[in-house]
């Protein structure tokens, strides 16, 4: 092996081939306000740049910092490539996951491999948005995420349902007093549930995967309030504490 600045790349190997593939499902233009729609694209994209999902695309087609294109390695088309050599490629999708009422879940997926590495890697964002309000949804929209930080963590050790996760913790979360609350979240199509997502490394090794810590809305109820707007969201049954 032999070390071209950051990236590894074996003795014989000249070609670098990419390729890019993205499938997406959007919103209705118009339905969303200026605000939240440059808030999708920042999630999906990562664009903090681009004004419009055109544009956004555009320039993720076109992301220098997925060709490494400055690590000295040549930039071939992908069918020039031949199925023995190694590339760079991602592949993004994104799909209207459930429309329940005002609330619109969208999944995004995002599929790395950078020429070189171990190994690639998958990244996973719900976003709901709410079509009357025409915001997208934050957890602090719901509860205070100051609390939900110390209950995130009891809901991993107390839910027999989250076990799973709480056995491929580091060492460091399971004795921790509270964790980071991540913005990537999911409400059932029953309402009853709300499921917080952690990437691959947040809390576990890549191994144990993406991690969904599931909060019954009824279980939250015990622990935390909820805000006026989580209360006309959630079913009425489920808040009683």
């Amino acid at each position: 092996m032999v070390k071209t600045d950051d990236i590894y790349v074996p003795d014989n190997f000249n070609p670098y081939g990419v390729e890019n593939e993205y499938s997406l499902d959007w919103p209705a233009k118009g339905s969303m306000s200026k605000e939240a729609e440059q808030e999708l694209i920042l999630r999906v994209f990562g664009d903090s740049i681009s004004t419009t999902v055109d544009d956004a695309v555009q320039r993720w087609k076109n992301n220098l910092w997925l060709y490494e294109d400055t690590k000295a390695l040549e930039i071939k088309p992908v069918d020039s490539i031949s199925k023995e050599d190694s590339y760079t490629y991602a592949v993004l999708k994104s799909s209207i996951e459930d429309e329940n009422g005002d609330l619109v879940t969208i999944l995004t997926t995002c599929e790395t491999y950078l020429v070189g590495a171990a190994h690639g890697l998958f990244h996973v964002e719900y976003l709901t948005y709410d079509k009357k309000k025409k915001h997208i949804v934050h957890l602090n929209d719901l509860v205070d995420t100051a609390m939900l930080s110390k209950v995130i963590l009891q809901a991993i050790r107390d839910i027999p349902d989250n076990r799973g996760i709480y056995d491929c913790m580091f060492e460091e979360f399971k004795t921790a007093d509270k964790i980071a609350v991540p913005d990537n979240f999911i409400i059932d199509s029953t309402r009853s549930t709300i499921y917080v997502l952690y990437q691959q490394y947040d809390i576990t090794p890549y191994a144990c995967g993406i991690q969904e810590v599931k909060l019954p809305i009824s279980w939250l109820a015990k622990h935390l309030e909820f805000t006026p707007y989580a209360k006309k969201i959630f079913r009425k049954d489920k808040i009683k504490k």
